[in-house]
């Protein structure tokens, strides 16, 4: 734990520092007035975060390397070798993009005794949460906090910041007009959960709407939603819900390799969320087109990760407790069964189902716990976070974290469970001691952006 956490603790359990109820008290932006927040920043030091960021970027490098250096650039290969359905291969080789991939995401990770472990890569312009960047802005106008921010030496990043900069270099226009589009008739499903994406992009100088990929044309070589033309679509359908949709696709293909619009992210960045090619890149079998740096990149930060076939389930039914199952293309922890709440039969009898049918199988990362102290009695918890730590292909992008109890389940996720929290992480100095109270103020942490 390091010093400012310790710190903080200890003035929330004084009850006169006003940190306990920083948080609660704080007049929140309209993104995360729904936002159910973990009562307390979590602080991490600035080299850790740094090094995780540069680590997650290099792999993203080399695991988009893979369908060419382990398949020769065989797209079918390398999709049924990550357990891909075979029937989407022709749809990600139609709207193949013409540029390398973006490097553009959200890695998932715990932070244990030696450093950060990768539980899943989340890539593509759909990944949620860069509204929590808009948190330590809303603490640093509270007295209390702000000095404490002083004192320390804190420092933030705002993500979203970070992602308007981001569509706005890749844009054609200089001021943008960018479409959060959805799958067909998912329109009603999404508008309340992407409103605060919509607000924090406004917020950073945005002109931003929101439709679905039926309502995409091409006209006169520019791209439209309904009637609105966009430079910028951010995706958030899946490439299997484009169905019937396919002369929307045709037109953002069109546009894009005209120069006239951006699919942010191609659908290619399918290849690389899928656990599965985590599970490639750390198979032994692996090792023959990786060089000794990558690998030890690889041992560094992701855990033991396998595709989970029927010759591996024996050995899964022994190491229960250590392993967790999850299914390759899943998200927001639907599907994910963590082996040490299940009974031996329960959990040998899911792993038989699922052998061979698109699953990975991953050794737990054992977490350090973050205490946090309950405002109402002053008694600390421990909660189990994860991790989310933004990439742009400038580097680090600001973090969003989601915590659990450590009395639950251990599959941590925030839509799916109304019991998680949802905070940030505040960067500080390694090793360096308090600032003086009388400080100047917190800035934006530059070195990490």
């Amino acid at each position: 734990m390091n010093e400012a956490t310790t710190r903080y603790l200890e003035l929330c359990r004084t009850d006169r520092s006003g940190l306990g109820s920083a948080v609660a008290g704080a007049d929140l932006p309209a993104a995360l007035r729904d936002a159910r927040l973990l009562a307390r920043p979590l602080f991490a030091d600035e080299p850790a975060l740094q090094a995780a960021a540069d680590d997650l970027l290099s792999l993203f490098g080399v695991l988009a390397s893979l369908p060419d250096r382990l398949f020769d650039g065989d797209l079918a290969a390398y999709w049924a070798a990550v357990g891909g359905e075979p029937g989407l291969v022709p749809l990600l080789r139609r709207w193949a993009p013409e540029q390398p991939r973006a490097r553009f995401g959200r890695a998932d990770l715990h932070r244990g005794e030696h450093g950060f472990s990768l539980l899943e890569f989340n890539v593509g312009g759909g990944v949620g949460g860069f509204e929590l960047g808009e948190l330590p802005r809303a603490l640093l106008a509270t007295e209390d906090f702000a000095r404490f921010a002083a004192e320390h030496a804190l420092r933030h990043v705002r993500t979203g910041e970070h992602v308007a900069a981001t569509l706005r270099a890749v844009a054609p226009r200089p001021s943008p007009v960018v479409a959060l589009v959805c799958a067909p008739g998912a329109l009603a499903r999404y508008r309340r959960p992407l409103a605060p994406t919509i607000e924090v992009l406004r917020t950073h100088g945005l002109d931003v709407l929101l439709g679905e990929l039926g309502e995409v044309k091409e006209n006169g070589g520019r791209l439209f939603v309904g009637r609105a033309r966009v430079d910028v679509v951010l995706r958030y359908f899946a490439v299997d819900e484009t169905d019937g949709c396919e002369d929307g696709l045709d037109a953002i293909v069109r546009t894009e390799r005209a120069g006239n619009a951006v699919l942010w992210t191609g659908l290619d960045s399918t290849l690389l969320s899928n656990k599965g090619a985590l599970a490639l890149l750390s198979d032994p079998r692996c090792d023959a087109v990786l060089s000794a740096q990558e690998r030890r990149l690889t041992d560094r930060i992701l855990p033991w990760t396998r595709m989970l076939t029927p010759a591996l389930v024996d050995r899964c039914v022994a190491e229960r407790e250590h392993l967790v199952l999850k299914p390759c293309r899943g998200f927001a922890g639907t599907g994910v069964v963590a082996g040490w709440t299940c009974p031996e039969p329960e959990w040998a009898g899911i792993l038989h189902r699922h052998a061979g049918r698109g699953y990975v199988v991953q050794r737990r990362a054992v977490p350090c716990p973050e205490p946090v102290v309950d405002p109402a009695t002053g008694a600390a918890e421990d909660w189990i976070p994860v991790w989310g730590i933004f990439v742009t292909p400038h580097g680090y992008g600001g973090n969003a974290i989601r915590a659990q109890r450590a009395t639950g389940d251990g599959v941590i996720g925030y839509s799916a469970d109304t019991a998680t929290r949802a905070t940030v992480a505040f960067g500080c100095p390694a090793t360096a001691q308090p600032a003086p109270p009388d400080s100047a103020a917190v800035a934006p942490c530059s070195r990490l952006g």
